[in-house]
């Protein structure tokens, strides 16, 4: 016991005094924001307020071995409303509560809260972009394991300047079931997953990252949420938490200027697989599919930027049985973005998005129509905050016909 209480300790020291050699910083972000919806053809209407607040801790240094560095974070973010709609964590369906003149009452149960749940939606706190990235300088390259950290497809390049639509249209209608994608096919990178990055060159950045247990994307990826129902999420550190039901997914991607002055461009694909529960023997199908391709050119005052997302379901397994459902659904998103710098504290962006849904199957609501949002953001900076405001109109929310509003957002953000 003695023995192994001086390793602990001299152990613990050899830590301590190698910190001491690393860089940390403590960084974080605040935003508060207002959003009023006036709703068109019976579409509800309403105004809020939200909040955005996260800390970033971070750390870097040199590791003792092949001349590696290293570098390592974590973030916690505390949010807010950010829409008119209302949203009970694990809230169970509606159940009779009593009467009022013979009209029944009723409610929807309480959330369970156990050991390890958290809040998340319209408020809660996330713990995010986790990672310990191993750095080789010499070469370029990049190994890390992670969750919310590796470069990824998430968002595009067309809005410029103000929200994009998935968040800009949150709240219309009540709801947050736009068409409007910022991740298309599945969010692999917020799952925990080993990946590398290498420079090429002046080029850019090309990446790879897989997932063994990838956390359900619910209605947006057409799982069946009997057979994704455990597994190791996002912000579980517990390696042995749950089952081994969740599927697999790997992602691969492109961001860089390609050598042009002013260029950016991203290119990614993902793909997802699916293993069965435990009672079926194990087979892994390619589920569901998202592709990312943007290009955004700044020249003087002038940005212009235009992206697509495809997401598109594969195959998947019958609820309680072997049977292996065909599905071709396919979601197709196109962006297009203008800004100016009319000076070095004033900008001006107009924003269009198109998405569309074919009919389908898998995912949870058919829709016959196009979505489509169209705004105009201005953006001011005052020194340490920023100010920017966003108006514009949703048609066709969610992909239903005339679930239509305008909307108004704003907001002030600082950083420190």
């Amino acid at each position: 016991m003695k023995n192994k209480l001086l390793i602990t300790t001299a152990l613990a020291s050899s830590l301590v005094a190698g910190s001491a050699l690393a860089q940390t910083t403590v960084t974080g972000s605040l935003a508060v924001s207002y959003k009023s919806i006036q709703g068109r053809n019976s579409t509800a209407n309403g105004n809020s307020f939200g909040k955005e607040s996260q800390i970033n801790v971070a750390n870097k240094g040199k590791l003792n071995i092949g001349g590696l560095s290293y570098a390592a974070g974590f973030s916690l973010e505390f949010d807010g409303a950010d829409g008119v709609y209302s949203y009970t964590p694990g809230a169970s369906a509606s159940s009779t509560t009593g009467s009022v003149s013979g009209t029944s009452i009723t409610s929807n149960g309480a959330a369970t809260v156990t050991g390890t749940a958290r809040q998340t939606g319209a408020n809660g706190w996330h713990l995010e972009n986790n990672y310990i990235d191993i750095i080789s300088e010499s070469t370029g390259t990049t190994l890390t394991i992670s969750s919310d950290h590796i470069q990824n497809g998430r968002g595009g390049l067309a809005n410029i300047v103000g929200q994009h639509a998935e968040d800009f249209t949150g709240g219309v209608n009540k709801t947050t079931t736009s068409l409007a994608m910022d991740y298309a096919g599945t969010a692999v990178a917020e799952s925990f997953g080993i990946g590398i990055v290498q420079n090429i060159g002046n080029l850019g950045k090309v990446s790879y990252l897989y997932v063994p247990n990838h956390t359900a994307q619910a209605a947006q990826s057409g799982k069946d949420s009997v057979l994704q129902a455990a597994g190791v999420v996002a912000d579980d550190g517990d390696a042995v938490l749950g089952s081994d039901d969740l599927p697999s997914a790997y992602e691969i991607g492109f961001i860089g200027d390609l050598g042009v002055k002013g260029l950016t461009v991203k290119a990614f694909k993902n793909v997802e697989g699916l293993k069965r529960a435990a009672n079926n023997t194990d087979v892994n199908i390619s589920k569901n599919r998202g592709q990312t391709l943007g290009v955004r050119y700044n020249y003087d005052i002038f940005t212009v930027g235009v992206n697509q997302m495809k997401q598109k379901a594969g195959s998947t397994l019958a609820a309680g049985s072997a049977t292996v459902v065909k599905d071709n659904a396919e979601t197709k998103q196109m962006e297009y973005g203008l800004g100016v710098a009319v000076n070095k504290d004033l900008s001006v962006g107009l924003y269009l998005n198109k998405t569309k849904r074919d009919a389908q199957t898998q995912l949870t609501t058919a829709t016959t129509v196009d979505e489509k949002t169209q705004s105009i953001a201005v953006g001011y900076s005052l020194g340490p905050v920023a100010l920017s405001a966003q108006y514009g109109r949703v048609d066709n929310m969610g992909g239903v016909a005339d679930k239509d509003a305008n909307v108004l957002f704003m907001a002030l953000t600082t950083a420190f």
